[in-house]
């Protein structure tokens, strides 16, 4: 039975998660792409969540992209021990530099 479901912020690189999910593992139970709208309809954690109450899921692969907030949700969900199956994480991106510290200014900023 197929163990891996995923969950990427890109729905073109889908495509290329199912490819490669498929010949290293014993192949996708699940995938979603989230896309990359602003005011998206769900989030990585909503779908990390769900695979980590499934029982027929036993790894989990989440595609980022370089400069969103998302990725801390989980990283703090990994200390906290919500998510225990493994996770395995891809931020993609070339031109990191200014747009990550831009969106890292603003997630210090909700913060405080």
């Amino acid at each position: 039975m197929r163990s891996v479901a995923y969950v990427s912020r890109s729905g073109g690189m889908s495509n290329e998660l199912n490819n490669i999910i498929s010949k290293a593992t014993n192949g996708v139970y699940e995938g979603v792409a989230i896309g990359g709208d602003r005011y998206p309809g769900t989030n990585f954690m909503d779908h990390i969540m769900r695979y980590e109450a499934d029982p027929n899921i036993k790894m989990v692969v989440l595609l980022g992209e370089v400069g969103g907030v998302e990725e801390y949700d989980v990283c703090a969900a990994l200390k906290d021990g919500r998510i225990t199956k493994p996770l395995v994480a891809w931020c993609i991106g070339t031109c990191a530099g200014q747009c990550c510290s831009n969106q890292r200014g603003k997630l210090k900023t909700l913060q405080t």
